[in-house]
């Protein structure tokens, strides 16, 4: 085993018959900075919601850190938000019958509390006669909802001045997400947050013993009157030969809020920044034009991607490949290639092949370049450019850190890190290098929004975490916790065999799930 790893560890170190590229290596073996990227910017900034003062600094920052490795950069404003959010602390604890500290979350763009707010918990009615029961007892209440879905109470507990609404998430992990559109008369006051489910059910279970039950809640936001100015970052290595064609390295910098937005995608922003110091100190003088992008609004909908595009589109034709970081801390392991790319993948990659025998790279075929992903390849995609979304491999959990409360910078792996950020360096520069633009036959040029949605946010067992309101999957009846089985028939054991099996389905369709215990089929409505 021994001499197994001394043999890996030679071949790493060997060096290949392109000096760059051993410049490269070598400086990210010995230099590394891409964690002290990702340090400041997830620890030192923060998360970095769209429309917040937190992402407006990491953008400035990041434009800072390109133009100190010598790089002409900019922010490039590609629009505005009526109402900026800033979120602050939060905490939750039972006071009695027992003290416990409650993990909670709450969305982005909803309200606060002005200050701790103590009161008595409530179990959420759900009749008529029990909302009778308990309605004096709802002022100045925290009613415990028995599901994530809008309370049926709603203008009751308006009426009655409760303290807010504490609903279960399904499980231990806290989704965060929210609706931006916001209008600076007509702000939210409803306080609603969502508690992990086994302190939730402990509650629960507490009041249904006729437990008098006490919580304190403390919820800091800020809310910030528009129009607030949101910012792609753009920096480039000018290219030697053909400087008006380009090869895009980026991911995006904007994150939900509910932690500190590290491998989404704090991740791929501190392998931009790395990969771009990686070339400037290696000496690289690429043919094209590598530019560098980082952008925002991603998580709303790639906004800040789509908006550049149409806002460029004498760029378009002129950018030979996007390729983003967007997958979390894993290894940067291989790429999707069409039929026509394979062999020019083949060749430019070889110096990736035998970098490091522990994280190999593949150069994966397929008739088309997968799309539908969610991240910002696929705004240039939907115009015929080719867009890579990196393969990634290892032993980090995506599912666990992706929108949840666990999205912080322990989860960063920094092997993974510096090994992604030497790929990247490497393969950007060879297609940079390369003959002639890539090829555009086998794209998928079909709008993003035109792609068939079931509308459910599932875990690593296929569980469903979250519904999309008036999705597909919440009309015909799905829940919070049921676990997905099949779709028309087939087994379904990841996310991405579902995902392709949507896309082929027809409007009708059958979803096997289980729930409690039990299988049930549900038919299910997909449209385009």
């Amino acid at each position: 085993m021994l001499m197994t790893r001394a043999l890996l560890l030679l071949a790493f170190l060997l060096p290949t018959s392109d000096p760059i590229v051993d410049a490269i290596v070598k400086e990210e073996r010995d230099h590394s900075r891409v964690m002290e990227y990702l340090d400041h910017l997830v620890n030192k900034i923060g998360p970095r919601l769209t429309s917040s003062t937190r992402l407006t600094e990491a953008c400035e920052w990041t434009r800072g850190e390109f133009e100190k490795m010598g790089l002409k950069a900019r922010l490039e404003e590609w629009g505005t938000y009526p109402v900026g959010f800033d979120r602050g602390p939060w905490s939750a604890k039972m006071i009695s019958p027992e003290p416990m500290d409650l993990t909670i979350g709450f969305n982005a763009w909803t309200a606060g509390t002005s200050g701790p707010v103590t009161g008595p918990a409530v179990l959420a009615p759900e009749t008529d006669d029990e909302l009778l029961a308990v309605k004096d007892k709802l002022k100045g209440a925290w009613v415990i909802s028995s599901s994530r879905g809008p309370e049926k109470y709603r203008v009751a507990y308006d009426e009655a001045g409760i303290a807010g609404v504490v609903r279960s998430a399904g499980g231990e992990l806290l989704l965060t997400s929210g609706m931006s559109k916001l209008e600076w008369e007509k702000l939210p006051t409803r306080v609603t947050v969502t508690m992990i489910a086994s302190q939730h059910k402990k509650i629960v279970e507490l009041l249904k013993a006729q437990k008098e039950v006490r919580l304190t809640i403390d919820i800091k936001v800020e809310f910030k009157q528009g129009p607030i100015k949101v910012y792609n970052v753009i920096a480039e290595l000018p290219g030697t030969e053909k400087p008006d064609e380009i090869v895009i390295v980026g991911g995006h910098i904007d994150s939900w809020d509910g932690a500190t937005g590290t491998t989404d995608n704090g991740t791929g922003v501190a392998t931009t920044l790395e990969v771009a110091r990686l070339l400037t100190k290696a000496g690289a003088k690429p043919k094209r034009t590598i530019r560098f992008m980082l952008w925002s609004g991603e998580e709303q909908g790639l906004l800040g991607s789509r908006a550049y595009i149409r806002a460029h589109p004498e760029e378009t034709p002129k950018v030979s490949a996007v390729l983003v970081h967007d997958g979390g801390t894993n290894y940067v392991s291989g790429i999707h290639a069409t039929e026509a790319m394979a062999p020019i993948f083949d060749k430019a990659f070889e110096p990736l092949q035998g970098l490091n025998p522990e994280m190999a790279f593949t150069v994966k075929k397929s008739s088309a370049l997968p799309y539908g992903i969610g991240s910002d390849h696929d705004s240039y995609l939907g115009v015929g450019v080719p867009g890579f979304h990196w393969l990634q491999a290892g032993r980090a959990k995506y599912v666990f850190t992706h929108h949840t409360q666990h999205d912080t910078f322990e989860q960063a792996i920094p092997e993974y890190q510096r090994h992604s950020a030497t790929v990247i360096a490497i393969g950007a520069l060879r297609v940079a290098d390369l003959a002639e633009l890539l090829p555009r036959t086998g794209l998928r040029a079909l709008a993003p929004t035109k792609r068939k949605m079931l509308g459910v946010q599932l875990d690593e067992t296929m569980q469903v975490l979250e519904l999309v309101k008036d999705g597909a999957a919440e009309k015909a009846g799905v829940k919070i916790g049921d676990k997905l089985l099949k779709f028309n028939n087939q087994l379904v054991g990841d996310t991405s065999v579902l995902s392709e099996s949507i896309q082929k389905a027809p409007k009708a369709s059958r979803l096997l799930v289980q729930r409690d215990g039990k299988e049930m089929e549900i038919p299910v409505t997909i449209p385009d």
